[in-house]
Parts: C-alpha cells; structure tokens; sequence
C-alpha cells in the first residue's frame, strides 16, 4: 500500500511542476529587458561562449535595410528570434524578418544596425536559456529581475495558453504504472 501512495504521490508531484508554460514578450534590451516568458536572458561569460560557441557581430545596415545573418534567426515556437548581447547578458527579441539574399536576412523590426547580435550558437543559447528558466522555476527565483521604471511593452503579442507539459504527464504515468506493478506483485507473493 506504501508503493501505491509513494506512485500516486510522485505523480502528482509530476504533474504540478508540468503546469502551463508563461507567456513570451519582449520590451526592451539590457536594464530595460523584462522577461514575461519561456525565453530568458542567459548570463554572458567566457566559459558559456566558449562552451557553446558563441560569436556576435554588429547588425550591419544598407540602404536604410537592417540584415542579419540567417544563422542568427532561432526558431521559437514558430516566431523568429535572436539574442542580441546587452553588456553582461544575451537578451531574447522576437524580430519581424524580410526579404532573404545569400545568408543574409532583412529584419524590418526588433533589431537596430550596430546591436551586437549572435551569429553563432545561437541554438544553443536559446536552449540555454529554456534550461535557465527550468532551474530558476524548480528553486522558487523570480522569472525576473525587477527594474526601476518597466518599459511599456512594444509588441507584447498573446500567446495560446498552453496545457500541462506531455512529457511530465507521461513520466506521472509510468511512475504509477510501475508503482501499481510493484504493489501486485507484493499482493501476489504474500498471498
């Protein structure tokens, strides 16, 4: 009877840390970024760069045209997204994109020429980042740091509320299958 309440207990457990995910905006970069979101801010530091492969370079801008390189461009849950470094810290921006030539990419909004944006690992700094907001929910942090006076949001788009995390329901279900198991087994051999 203990196995079973230990199962039920763990999946229970499971399934309220596989809750719905925050909705994603962003208003601003360095002290004036808020995370409202999945995506966090990921600390800037030679040993993560250099862990992760992390290069930036400046957006360039040609006839009034701001262009990244595509390899900069992250696919977030279907939004382009970049990480533009802001001091000590590389900030998520949503970007509206144009026109493509070669490997480079037209961004129309969210980008401005000169930002130092990454150009390589950008990947990996996005999982980073996913994994950063994990940890920091598990040990209770805020998702962010406080600012002085918040920026109003400049495009804050809602986000499709999202449901319980499926890989989380699945652990919770094995946990109990395995648990019940245990416990028939248990039955089995005392009767």
């Amino acid at each position: 009877m203990r196995a079973l309440l230990l199962a039920t207990s763990l999946s229970l457990g499971s399934l309220a840390l596989g809750g719905p995910d925050p909705a994603v905006a962003h208003v601003g970069h360095g002290d004036e970024f808020q995370q409202q979101g999945n995506v966090r801010q990921v600390k800037a530091s030679a040993e993560i760069d250099a862990l992760l492969g992390i290069t930036t370079a400046p957006a360039t801008e040609a006839g009034g045209v701001v262009s990244i390189p595509v390899a900069a461009v992250v696919d977030a849950e279907g939004k382009p997204l970049v990480f533009v470094k802001s001091g000590t810290t590389y900030d998520p921006v949503f970007i509206q994109t144009g026109a493509t030539e070669g490997d480079q990419i037209d961004v129309t909004d969210g980008v401005t020429a000169g930002e130092n944006v990454v150009t390589q690992g950008a990947l990996s700094l996005y999982a980073e980042s996913k994994k950063s907001q994990s940890a920091a929910a598990a040990a209770g942090e805020p998702t962010a740091a406080p600012t002085e006076a918040p920026a109003p949001p400049v495009a804050a788009t809602p986000t499709a509320a999202a449901g319980p995390n499926p890989l989380l329901i699945g652990a919770a279900a094995v946990v109990v299958v395995v648990g019940g198991g245990v416990v028939v087994s248990r039955l089995g051999r005392k009767h």
